[in-house]
């Protein structure tokens, strides 16, 4: 009686496990596309996050060297920009594209990035830098050139000269 009631708890002991590992594979698939484990060799970069009284907050991220592009840095100064402190990048401003003409990087994104919101010059500055700098990383890169919908402007706010490539500035980081 005691080796029967014994017998009962290992195999239900089992089945437990074997439910489990049913739903690891039924879910797996959906798991798998939102975490991504990778065990390759890293490249150590700084996000530049444009604080909201002027200067930069930097935020050194690990970034798997084969995913390192504009993209990756892109969606990475998002989410550094959004994380609980008050953000001068727009949430919704994307990258429309991204390509290196030489050693500068041409990037054109939506025009979130101007509407709706007053930068004054300090603000204005530490936005554009924060793109600037943190795009500049990648390799072969000395300049951005920013474009909004695909089209050189001025500036996003009158401050800043977005007419020509902007080497990055190392120096705006906030006290």
């Amino acid at each position: 009686m005691i080796l029967l009631k014994m017998r009962f708890r290992e195999i239900v002991g089992w089945l437990f496990l074997a439910s489990l590992l049913l739903s690891a594979v039924l879910w797996g698939g959906r798991l798998w596309n939102t975490a991504v484990v990778y065990f390759g060799p890293k490249s150590e970069v700084q996000i530049y996050a444009a604080a909201p009284g002027g200067g930069l907050d930097v935020v050194t991220v690990k970034i798997p060297s084969q995913q390192l592009s504009a993209e990756t840095l892109w969606q990475r100064l998002q989410s550094v920009s959004q994380d609980g402190r008050p953000a001068l990048l727009p949430p919704d401003t994307s990258l429309l594209e991204a390509r290196q003409e030489g050693s500068t990087l041409v990037i054109s994104l939506s025009g979130e990035l101007v509407r709706g919101q007053y930068l004054g010059s300090n603000q204005e500055t530490a936005l554009v830098y924060s793109i600037v700098n943190t795009m500049a990383q990648l390799p072969g890169v000395k300049s951005v050139q920013i474009l909004i919908e695909g089209r050189t402007v001025e500036s996003l706010a009158d401050h800043v000269d977005l007419t020509a490539p902007l080497e990055p500035d190392y120096t705006l980081t906030a006290d």
